[in-house]
């Protein structure tokens, strides 16, 4: 009698453990926080701007935008829960500057950000991570190591190729994985047809920034695998922004 209820004693035990297990101990899904991973006073400056423009059709965003400039500053004002507020100068040879503000939610991606390039997202965020809360958002396609503006960061990567009639649209864009800054990307557009010609490209890298101690000018990436990258810019030069169906399409909406 003693034997059947110490068995039916240790069943109990074994029971509620493995209902606690169930419930209480097991290892819950990871739920994608958004989050701002700056702060006010934050600010990068990108100093290696490159962008061209071949074709019948006048330059447009975001290309336009970086044609004939030396270098783009991104500076932090303010944070409201998911809201981030930045100020954006853009300094040209001549040494004239053009400034404007705009305000980013990092949760949703609603805002006056420039919609196919995304200076700030949010903060630890890590692959295969939507980078917005949405589910048609782009998706972190790799979370590695390299070095920028002077110290090895963990960054997050979006390398994608959209096919084009008559051509193709290539897209890479790199942020600090911890505090969602843009490190540099790559924009590659080229399209022949029947209708029209457009070899298009733009590209920056990040070259200084207080986000991290003792900045300097932007080291060269680590021999890493960070899709190739220094290969990448090498074939494709930089990028365009937007894709030519006859209309003018966001690289954002690939």
């Amino acid at each position: 009698m003693t034997g059947i209820l110490s068995h039916s004693h240790y069943l109990i035990i074994l029971i509620l453990a493995s209902v606690l297990l169930l419930y209480g101990l097991a290892p819950a899904s990871a739920v994608t926080s958004y989050k701002p991973g700056v702060k006010p006073g934050d600010s990068a400056t990108y100093g290696q701007v490159k962008a061209d423009w071949k074709s019948d059709l006048a330059p447009f965003s975001p290309v336009k935008d970086f044609l004939g400039v030396s270098s783009i500053t991104v500076s932090v004002i303010n944070i409201v829960g998911t809201d981030i507020t930045a100020r954006q100068t853009y300094s040209y040879p001549n040494g004239t500057t053009r400034s404007f503000v705009w305000v980013e939610d990092v949760q949703s991606g609603a805002g006056n950000m420039s919609s196919s390039v995304a200076w700030i997202i949010a903060g630890s965020l890590v692959a295969p991570d939507p980078i917005y809360e949405s589910s048609s958002a782009s998706t972190v396609g790799q979370t590695v190591q390299g070095s920028y503006a002077g110290s090895v960061q963990t960054v997050n990567i979006i390398n994608s190729t959209q096919p084009e009639p008559g051509g193709f649209c290539k897209f890479l864009r790199i942020w600090d994985q911890n505090t969602g800054i843009l490190l540099g990307f790559a924009l590659n557009y080229t399209v022949s047809n029947g209708n029209y010609h457009v070899s298009a490209s733009a590209s920056m890298w990040m070259t200084a920034t207080n986000l991290w101690v003792s900045p300097q000018r932007a080291a060269t990436l680590l021999p890493s695998p960070i899709f190739g990258l220094a290969a990448f810019f090498a074939v494709i030069g930089s990028a365009s922004a937007y894709a030519l169906h006859g209309r003018r399409r966001l690289i954002e909406e690939l």
